[in-house]
């Protein structure tokens, strides 16, 4: 099996400044440590943090998706408007009330299908789904509710969707990725495509995009050879999404806003998402999808800027281990 790609660059800047990189997880990645001198910090893959530069309490905040709107909206940075909800009733008696599956039904009736879901503590684009009716909404909050407890509901939004990374009050990378789309073979019916296309992100530990992705199409329309169908709701590289550009000249407009949602976390590293909603395309009006505490790097390798992603690991590591 592969290892982490955290673990990976990892190990690279720790080559790159002289540290120590030793695999405390008998070779599967999961867990490091990096050691200079007499300093050290502990690192991995998965759950763990990749970046031992921001705390815990930072890490855990931007975790929580409502968390994080309500911090950088407290700092003046525009958010999608939303509802937080949730799939069950286990530990009701610790919530106020509002904040039901009853109630997410009533919000999403009020903002009007369809309406745009995902899973409060989700990553990677897992469950992030546009939910079109009432009886779509309880089959989402059903699947859901075996991974996840809490769900936001948020109005379905039009734009240009951007990525800027930023380390330590500086905006590093700008990135665009495309939707997942399905590319006929002249033979497939769209089902067969989506069901492929479906095999692989699962294979990524995602869950599978669901057949309202079709947005009406017959499922048993053929594409000709070549032919394109983009499916919307999530972007993201571990749900079959691509990277589109790179670059690490960030447009200022969207740095700016970037640099100010990360530091209002207090995190030192993170990476920002947001909407284009300009008419025009041109940053003039930006809003934030999320702040991630702990992004992924695998759009920079992509794009062949492995120099990038090394810069970036040897900083923290310098920083942390005072090399």
């Amino acid at each position: 099996m592969p290892i982490p790609d955290s673990t990976r660059y990892a190990r690279d800047a720790a080559e790159a400044i002289g540290a120590r990189f030793e695999d405390l997880d008998r070779g599967e990645g999961y867990l490091f440590r990096i050691s200079h001198g007499e300093k050290f910090l502990l690192g991995g893959g998965g759950n763990i943090c990749a970046y031992p530069t921001n705390s815990a309490t930072a890490f855990t905040i931007s975790r929580d998706k409502q968390h994080t709107k309500a911090v950088i909206a407290a700092a003046g940075v525009p958010v999608i408007p939303g509802g937080l909800f949730f799939a069950h009733t286990r530990r009701i008696a610790l919530r106020s009330p509002g904040h039901e599956l009853a109630d997410a039904h009533r919000f999403a009736a009020k903002i009007g299908y369809p309406v745009f879901a995902k899973p409060n503590h989700g990553s990677r684009g897992t469950f992030a789904e546009v939910v079109r009716d009432s009886d779509a909404l309880d089959d989402y909050a059903k699947r859901l509710a075996l991974d996840f407890e809490s769900f936001l509901i948020e109005p379905v939004l039009s734009g240009d969707e951007h990525r800027i990374f930023v380390q330590d009050g500086r905006a590093m990378f700008h990135s665009t990725k495309s939707s997942p789309s399905l590319i006929g073979d002249g033979r497939s019916a769209l089902s067969d495509l989506l069901s492929a296309l479906n095999a692989a992100v699962s294979r990524e530990g995602v869950s599978p995009l669901p057949a309202a992705v079709l947005a009406g199409r017959d499922p048993a329309e053929i594409l000709p050879v070549g032919g394109r169908l983009a499916l919307p709701g999530r972007r993201n590289l571990s749900a079959a999404g691509a990277v589109e550009h790179v670059s690490d000249q960030p447009p200022p407009t969207l740095a700016r806003l970037a640099v100010t949602a990360v530091q209002a976390l207090g995190l030192r590293i993170g990476a920002v998402d947001m909407f284009d909603l300009s008419t025009a395309r041109d940053f003039s009006d930006p809003v934030v999808i999320e702040v991630n505490g702990n992004p992924g790097l695998r759009t920079l390798e992509l794009a062949g800027r492995t120099d990038l992603i090394r810069a970036i690991w040897v900083s923290m590591l310098n920083a942390c281990l005072g090399s």
